[in-house]
């Protein structure tokens, strides 16, 4: 559904509406944050998939960008810092680090407009299966590494241990749908009835069958961005990856509208028109690599 109406998105994608609608959001974000107490933050309810939806926002900020005239910026640059400071303000240290990221590659894409998308999706492909196997690895030690210890708090950890126990039960296809909640103590609090892991919660599940499957998936939308020309898939695959990658440590994919707005991400620059990669400065030509 987000990938068939960011698909529509982009044939408006220089339109004002769609540019007022996106520093809407924007508003939305922040002023969610600021008149909210704590702990659950709005719109969403939770911090962390604020920030999450937040980073996607500044993706597509930055595919409007790439459609938009220069003289037709000011409210996207606005609508982009506006994502960009609710990641800042719902203080999740994990959506700044994947925010980065995604801002700095609007802003190259933007400024510099890559000729190639290849050498983007197999980095950032190669980016999940690392942060992937590295979380793996730490949550099925007894204790975690230093590293982990140190910025990850002791709750998630024991969601970590237990999911990565459940797994052990049934290490091919899972413990089941569901399961999670009855195999930790901490399930007694709704915030903490999830493995707060994307691939821990699957594999506890379902098994390294439903790990395979997860990774199709996340294969499928980084592979979905080689359709669109090379710098709305540059910004794509840098934002599904950033998605993904926070999901490993979180839970993050059940909220709705933050698979979504990924979707959207994802439909948009599948349909971007081509020629929106010949809008360069006057003189300065596209890079090759």
């Amino acid at each position: 559904m987000g990938v068939a109406l960011g698909r529509e998105l982009a044939r408006w994608a220089a339109d004002r509406r769609v540019h007022v609608a996106l520093l809407g959001v924007g508003v939305v974000l922040v002023l969610g944050v600021l008149l909210t107490a704590e702990p659950g933050k709005n719109p969403l309810g939770y911090a962390n998939a604020n920030a999450a939806l937040a980073v996607q926002v500044v993706a597509l900020a930055g595919l409007a960008l790439l459609a938009a005239p220069r003289h037709g910026r000011r409210l996207l640059v606005v609508a982009l810092a506006l994502a960009a400071l609710a990641t800042l303000l719902n203080r999740s240290a994990a959506g700044v680090a994947v925010a980065l990221p995604v801002a700095v590659t609007v802003g190259l894409a933007v400024w510099r407009r890559p000729r190639r998308r290849w050498w983007v999706v197999l980095l950032a492909a190669a980016t999940a299966v690392a942060a992937a196997v590295l979380l793996l690895r730490a949550a099925a030690s007894p204790v975690l590494p230093g590293w982990a210890d140190r910025i990850f708090d002791s709750v998630r950890q024991q969601l970590w241990h237990d999911a990565v126990a459940l797994w052990r039960t049934r290490p091919v296809v899972g413990a089941g749908v569901g399961s999670f909640p009855d195999a930790t103590a901490l399930s007694v609090d709704p915030d903490t009835s999830t493995a707060h892991s994307s691939v821990l919660q699957v594999g506890a599940e379902t098994g390294w069958v439903g790990v395979a499957l997860f990774g199709a998936v996340a294969l499928a939308g980084l592979l979905w961005t080689l359709r669109a020309p090379a710098p709305q898939a540059v910004v794509a695959a840098t934002a599904w990856t950033a998605l993904l990658v926070h999901s490993y440590i979180d839970h993050l994919l059940e909220f709705a509208p933050v698979v979504l707005a990924a979707g959207l991400v994802l439909g948009w620059a599948e349909a971007s028109h081509p020629s929106e990669q010949l809008d360069v400065p006057e003189g300065q030509g596209p890079v090759t690599g």
